[in-house]
Order: structure tokens, then C-alpha cells, then sequence
């Protein structure tokens, strides 16, 4: 498995945008615990989110401010997409650090969300600003499945791991729904690193993983190392495509 590679960091801790994810989490443990920010979007997850978020902190004892100063929710399309919220995030962030922290992770190439856009948005606040402001992640080299591993590998709590959030479901219950795809990503990492985590549904079931996603991963709309830990994790459950 590839290290974690995290930039210089000559500024100090900086700042750690936190959801309370399956990426998130680790990260913070992996950057020495740095001061963390969530931003409440109101967005359609966001009560089930800020409760995660707030159980994280008082449990490991989090340096955590929760920001309901910018309001998405007219902006959320209706795969719980909220787009350029990135570039939001770190225009909010760069008011508390010159350092930003937004994680990323292998295989990450969207608009706002890989390292050349982080150079982008960082290279327009510094413009702005006049402060050299930076927005990094440590793991652009590794699959959620190899940062729950880094995370397990240094003897962190797999019950505190179980407390992160990871869904897009509307309704507000607090259990995963299995039938999303944040969902299914939380699953395939959770399931290839040994960790049984509790579903309303079963990811593996789910309609959409037969019909979308599976013929998805073999046609390369998805890379190879995406592929392999979805067929990996299916044939944990003795599910052969």
C-alpha cells in the first residue's frame, strides 16, 4: 500500500474541513489533529451529518467549529451533488488558516475537487488575499479502502471509525441506508478491510450495483483500482461478477 504523502506544512496545524467521513476522520488522526471546521450547508444530509460530526469531536476531543454561515441546500442536485462547494469551503476556510486541509482521495478528477483545481482555488484566494493560501490533501495516492487500512494499521478505534457518516439519505434516521452510492463506497472499504458495519439495506443488493455499476466497472467508466475493490468487496459476500 502506498504511504499517505502530506505536503510541507510550514504554517503550522492549518485548518482540516471535516464532514465526519470515512476519509475525513483518518485524515485528522494522520495530520496530527488539526483544528477542524464543518460547514452545515443545510443540505439534505446535513442532520445526520452534524450529529457524527459532533459525536467525533466530544469523544476525541476535536479543536471543532461548525459554520452555518453558508446555506447550498437551492443548490443540491438530486444526487445530493452540491457543485463548486469545494471552491466555497476553502473561500470560508482561508478566513480561519493559510492552510487548508480538504481531503481527496485516489481516483478524485472533478471540478473542484483534485489537485489541480486545489491549485486553482488556492492560486485565486492567494490573488485575492494577498496571503499564500494552499489547499492540500495527504491522500491523493490512496483508495478509501488503503486509508481505512492506514487508519486500522495504527491501532485507532474501529469504534470510532463505525461513528463517521457517510450518506445521502433525506429522511434524517441516522443508519446507513445501503442504496447510495456514498453508501456503497463506505461499504466496499469497510468490507475489504474486515469491518462488518451495519446497513438498513444491503449495499451488495442493491439494485444499481447488478444494473449500473458493475457492467460500469468492467466498460473503464470507472478506473482499475475502483474496479477492483468493488469486486473485491462482492466476493467477500460470495457475490461472483
Amino acid at each position: 500500500m502506498p504511504e499517505p504523502t502530506p505536503e510541507p506544512n510550514p504554517l503550522g496545524a492549518g485548518v482540516l474541513l471535516f464532514s465526519a467521513g470515512l476519509d475525513s476522520f483518518p485524515a485528522w488522526h494522520f495530520l496530527g489533529r488539526p483544528p477542524v471546521v464543518y460547514f452545515d450547508l443545510r443540505h439534505r444530509y446535513a442532520p445526520q451529518e452534524r450529529v457524527a460530526v459532533e459525536k467525533l469531536a466530544a469523544r476525541c476531543g476535536m479543536d471543532l467549529t461548525i459554520s452555518r454561515e453558508l446555506d447550498l441546500s437551492d443548490r443540491e442536485a438530486p444526487d445530493a451533488i452540491i457543485p463548486m462547494r469545494n471552491a466555497y469551503f476553502a473561500m470560508l476556510a482561508a478566513d480561519r488558516a493559510d492552510l487548508i486541509w480538504c481531503i481527496g482521495v485516489k481516483g478524485d478528477h472533478t471540478a473542484d475537487k483534485s489537485p489541480e483545481a486545489f491549485g486553482v482555488i488556492g492560486n485565486m484566494i492567494t490573488a485575492l488575499t494577498g496571503r499564500d493560501v494552499r489547499i492540500h490533501s495527504p491522500f491523493w495516492e490512496l483508495t478509501k479502502t488503503e486509508i481505512v487500512r492506514w487508519y486500522l494499521e495504527q491501532g485507532l478505534p474501529t469504534d470510532d471509525l463505525l461513528l463517521t457518516f457517510s450518506c445521502s439519505r433525506s429522511d434524517g434516521r441516522p443508519v446507513h441506508c445501503g442504496v447510495c452510492p456514498s453508501c456503497l463506497r463506505r461499504w466496499c472499504s469497510l468490507v475489504n478491510n474486515g469491518i462488518d458495519a451495519p446497513f438498513e439495506e444491503p449495499p451488495w443488493q442493491w439494485e444499481r450495483v447488478r444494473t449500473f455499476y458493475v457492467p460500469a466497472m468492467w466498460n473503464g467508466t470507472y478506473p482499475d483500482h475502483r474496479a477492483a475493490e468493488l469486486f473485491t468487496a462482492l466476493a467477500r459476500v460470495g457475490v461472483t461478477v
